[in-house]
Parts: C-alpha cells; structure tokens; sequence
C-alpha cells in the first residue's frame, strides 16, 4: 500500500516518504501517495513530503505539496475506492461511458428505464463505498454517502468528471446539474492531473480490459440466473401467498362464525340463568309455604287425635248409661 499504510489500514507511520526524496519529484507521484491515506494521515504526512522536499531544495514542489488541501471524507472515500475497488468503478464508469454513447438515440421511456438502472447502480456502489470506509478504520455517516453517491453520479454523466474521479486526486465532492457539464474547478489536487490514473499497484483487483469484460460477461450471466431463480421464487411465492390468503379468508369466515354462535350461547345462557334465579325465589317461597302447611298439618294431627278421643270417652260412657238402666 502507498504512503506506509499498513496491510491493516491501521494508520501512517511515516514510513514510506523518508528516502524518497530526489527520486519523488513529481507533483503528481506525490498527490497519488498522499491522497491515498485517510483524512487523518494525510495533515502529518503532506506536512513531511513537503519538510523533505525543501530540505532536498526542492522549493517550488515543496511549496505545491504544502498547499494540498486535505481531502472532504466524501473525495477520500471516492478516491480510496479508485484505489481499492477499481473493478466496480471502472464498471460504473463504463456504463456511464455507453449510457453517454445511447443516449441520443433513445426515446423518453428509454431514457428514464436507464436513468432509473444508474440511480440504483450508483445507490448500490455508494453503499458499498460506505462499508469499504468501515474496513478502512474511517467510518463515515450518511451525508458523506450522499455526497459520495453525487460524485458518481457526476462522473456517470460527465465524461471530464469521469476522467477526474479516475485520477484518485479528488480534494472534494462533484455534483452533475442534470444532463450538463460538471464545474471541475478547485475539484483535483492537481489541476490539469485529468486523464492519469491512481497507479496500479494500489487497486486490489485486476485492471486489464480483458479479464474485466470476461468478468462483466460471467457477472450478466449469473445476474441472468439469478434473475431466472427469483422470477421462480416469485410464481412459487405469489402461489404460496394466494394459497395462504385463502386459507386466510376461510379460518376469518370460521372464526366470524364461531364468535357469532359465542354471543348466541351467551345470550342463551344469561337468559336461562336469569329464569333459574326467579324459579330458585319462587321454590324458596314455596318451601317455606310448604315448612308452615307441615307446621299446620301437625297441629291437625294433634287436634283430631283428641278429637277421636273425646269421641271415643263418649260412646263408652254412653254404653255403660244403656247398660245401666237395661238391668
């Protein structure tokens, strides 16, 4: 990695700029090495080079390397992706370069179908921009992604804004107004740097044309399977959701059933429930009725038991009278 970045991307140790003077006397070389560190290393470090150069008697480079701005985090994280997903902006680029080409041949529908495709390829790279901040130990929050996705959209658009971003020497973010020219100036660290390339060795991935368009070719493929696949999932799926609404429908139709025979049954039940309590007054009026006829019945009992008593004195006292004057 340039400027003593460790493997790591733990930080600048300074490693790297020492030795390097008199064989480093190109504005350029030096914006390349500089701004391919984070916004954090790149004060002490551009402060270095440009001590060095002047010790070397480098004046005049020494006072240009001083004067470098340091990066906005959204036009650091733009050129560390040159550098370290140079496949996936050279694709993005690219497209842009077609999209360019086709654009005066296609019609409104076409026009905004495409518009639409860069809106998510750009949205899609910027996202993947932000994670490549995180790995680098410089995360960055959401309007540094929105400024990074203005960037590339500047760049799909604009082919001098393409050229810039190419560089990795951006000091700030750029911005397309529509389908014009994107406003360069005081864009690149190096004016006039447009047309040079981040070296090399900084991007991870291979750079030749030919692996790219073989990788692009084996990208649309699989993007065709799976684009194939999820159709498939999706008839499967919509099939499932249509089965499963159905069932839906009938469980709601059983369930409206069941809670309207509940709110019968319940008025069944309170309607009985009111009945037994007037019959469980009436039988306890009853009972007691009853407890007072037993009581009455009693007394009765009583009274003719005398009765025939009394009866039976008197048939005996009138039979020993009849007895007694028979003689």
């Amino acid at each position: 990695m340039p400027g003593g970045r460790s493997a790591g991307g733990s930080g600048w140790s300074g490693k790297g700029l020492v030795g390097l003077t008199g064989a480093v006397t190109d504005l350029s070389a030096v914006a390349q090495e500089l701004y391919g560190l984070t916004p954090a290393e790149f004060t002490p470090a551009r402060n270095a080079r440009a001590k060095e150069l002047r010790a070397a008697g480098e004046k005049e480079l020494a006072d240009a390397v001083r004067a470098m701005p340091r990066p906005s985090a959204a036009a650091w994280l733009a050129n560390a992706m040159v550098r370290h997903l140079g496949e996936e902006v050279t694709g993005l680029l690219e497209l842009g370069e077609e999209l360019r080409r086709a654009q005066a041949d296609l019609d409104a529908a076409q026009l905004r179908e495409l518009t639409a495709q860069r809106r998510r390829l750009v949205s899609a790279l910027a996202r993947r921009g932000r994670e490549l901040a995180g790995e680098l130990g410089h995360k960055v929050g959401p309007g540094v992604v929105e400024q990074l996705a203005a960037t590339l959209n500047a760049a799909m658009t604009d082919k001098d804004a393409a050229e810039a971003l190419r560089t990795g020497l951006l000091v700030g973010p750029m911005e397309s107004a529509g389908l014009g020219r994107v406003d360069l100036d005081g864009v690149l660290a190096v004016p006039g740097a447009a047309g040079e390339r981040a070296p090399e060795g900084v991007a991870p991935l291979a750079r030749k044309r030919a692996a790219r368009d073989a990788e692009r070719a084996r990208a649309r493929e699989a993007a065709a399977r799976r684009l194939a696949e999820a159709q498939e999932h999706l008839a499967s799926a919509e099939a499932e959701a249509a089965t499963a609404d159905r069932r839906r429908r009938k469980a709601e139709e059983h369930v409206r059933s069941l809670q309207a025979g509940v709110l019968q049954a319940r008025a069944e039940t309170e309607d009985l429930r009111r009945r037994l309590e007037s019959a469980e007054v009436a039988l306890e009026r009853v009972e007691d009725e009853l407890a007072d006829a037993e009581d009455d019945r009693e007394v009765a009992v009583a009274d003719d038991a005398g009765a025939r008593s009394d009866v039976e004195a008197a048939r005996a006292a009138l039979a020993a009278l009849r007895l007694e004057q028979g003689r």
